[in-house]
């Protein structure tokens, strides 16, 4: 009967929170990045998340939370340590009363390396939605850790500054998320530390409670366990065993008397550089250069937009008003096999369109300082090979859902169907119907010239680290012909020192010419505009 009654109140539980949860996921239709695990895992996590529910209470009635702690800290301490963790700087922390460890944010690796690094037990500053999180929020509750509402939250706030006072560490995140997630990407960093700009809630708590900080360094985590992999699930890849660093460094002791904005603001930049030095940022996802340098900017700066394949040049002609309203110069021309009829595409390869926008580019060079190359689809493929064999030119790269994966299981059939049939119906590439009946592409494709794109997209793939120069990647999430880790792959294997990305949550793949086509071309303007130099 009391079993029955445990599961019967933890059931209603689940309820009640799905329920208030419902009304807060998505509204606007443009989901937040990392904030939300993905409905389906959540429903699968339900069941375990009940049975820990339970054995937490069991934890909880014997041995206790305290002694929990010890052997679970010990645990990740013996694993990590086997994988490479090091650990420096642990005399920086005091052996008792309220300190707050600030420490960057690159995964979600990072909690597991702190509990192992740190020789005292922990409470997180966690924001408010993790709290409904199957598994993690039960986590939380059970490490007696408080939930932060953002924007402002007294009572949560005042319950850390108790637990402060009353000798507890608590370890926060001043940069309040993950780099690359809620639309907080990794390019929106601060030059100056590398890391996403400091709230300033860490400074006012250290003030109110009285007590030290002392900065941390997590180096490693990211490559480890980048959130591509956890929890957007975009790359369905294993976390990688690689050597972790965790550095303390000296307390940041705070003087005595109220800071105002300007002052949290000089404070809380202060204790950024200071976890920045810390960091071996060489050792990122995305190794990183700190301070980041600029981009390079060019008085004459020219654009070449090349087009998908099946194609022409309306796919990616609503960047030209942009253009020359900035009497920007640029090149458009029309690829081999797409000037007419999809038969035309019989004999063409991709040394045919490459070739073509070769020989725009270098009669675009000879105008201006340098050219960026901007590709839909099959262009983002030209456009990429472009920039690795003329860096002395191409100023950046900019794909819009570069042809470098193909969604469809049955693309790479294609080399051997070509054999077979001759052509076949072009996929669907706009998710507003009423945009597609406006379209000029081919509704046919022959197979001979899809069977040389797929070679191409290979090919490419394999050389993305020879790719130097600047690149902007978009793409979006609903794109149907394109898989979205296309994009999630150029940006990581290329070797660019400069590197944006960029997700739209409406269009189709023909982004030029779908619902957000304005949104995209505001996006690729606002990127070239970095290149240019200022009037």
């Amino acid at each position: 009967m009391a079993r029955s009654n445990v599961g019967g109140q933890l059931a209603s539980k689940w309820r009640k929170l799905a329920a208030q949860r419902a009304p807060k996921r998505r509204q606007s239709g443009q989901p937040e990045i990392g904030t939300w695990l993905p409905a389906w895992l959540e429903t699968a996590l339900r069941p375990v998340d009940l049975g820990l529910s339970l054995t937490l209470k069991g934890i909880e009635h014997g041995i206790g939370t305290e002694r929990f702690y010890q052997h679970l800290s010990a645990i990740l301490r013996f694993n990590l340590e086997r994988g490479g963790l090091d650990v420096e700087g642990v005399e920086n922390i005091p052996s008792e009363g309220g300190v707050i460890i600030a420490v960057n944010h690159q995964s979600w690796l990072d909690v597991q390396v702190l509990l192992a690094a740190c020789p005292r037990r922990l409470r997180f500053m966690a924001k408010e939605e993790f709290e409904h999180w199957p598994l993690l929020g039960q986590l939380i509750r059970f490490s007696g850790s408080p939930f932060i509402k953002r924007g402002g939250d007294e009572l949560g706030m005042q319950q850390a500054i108790e637990q402060l006072r009353a000798g507890n560490a608590i370890a926060v995140f001043p940069e309040g998320t993950i780099p690359g997630e809620e639309r907080k990407m990794r390019h929106h960093v601060e030059p100056e530390t590398g890391l996403l700009r400091g709230h300033t809630g860490v400074i006012r708590l250290a003030k109110a409670a009285g007590v030290p900080i002392v900065p941390l360094g997590l180096s490693g985590t990211s490559a480890c366990l980048p959130p591509e992999i956890f929890p957007r699930l975009e790359l369905l890849e294993l976390p990688k065993t690689l050597p972790l660093t965790a550095r303390f460094g000296t307390p940041m002791v705070l003087e005595e008397g109220e800071l105002d904005y300007d002052g949290l603001r000089v404070k809380t930049n202060e204790l950024m550089g200071r976890i920045s030095a810390l960091i071996d940022h060489h050792r990122n996802y995305i190794p990183q250069t700190v301070p980041v340098p600029p981009l390079p900017r060019h008085e004459k700066l020219g654009v070449l937009l090349l087009h998908g394949f099946t194609s022409g040049l309306r796919t990616v002609s609503g960047l030209l008003p942009y253009l020359e309203k900035q009497g920007i110069p640029y090149r458009m021309p029309v690829l081999r096999g797409h000037s007419g009829f999809y038969t035309d595409l019989e004999g063409v390869t991709w040394k045919d369109w490459y070739e073509d926008a070769e020989t725009a580019l270098l009669d675009l060079a000879k105008e201006v300082d340098k050219v960026a190359v901007v590709g839909l689809s099959m262009g983002g493929l030209v456009a990429l090979n472009l920039g690795m064999k003329h860096e002395d030119k191409v100023a950046a790269v900019v794909t819009l859902a570069a042809a470098l994966r193909f969604k469809d299981p049955l693309a790479g059939t294609v080399p051997v169907l070509s054999k077979f049939i001759e052509s076949w119906p072009s996929p669907n590439a706009f998710n507003d119907l009423s945009l597609k009946a406006k379209s000029e592409n081919y509704e046919r494709f022959m197979t001979s010239a899809f069977a040389s794109l797929y070679a191409f997209a290979r090919e490419t793939e394999s050389n993305l680290h020879r790719l130097r120069v600047p690149v902007c990647v978009l793409h979006s999430k609903k794109d149907q012909v394109i898989a979205p880790v296309a994009a999630n792959i150029i940006y990581r294997d290329v070797s660019s020192m400069h590197r944006e990305i960029h997700w739209f949550f409406q269009s189709g793949h023909e982004m030029g010419q779908d619902l957000e086509a304005e949104k995209v071309f505001e996006t690729v303007m606002a990127y070239l505009e970095k290149h240019r130099a200022q009037g």
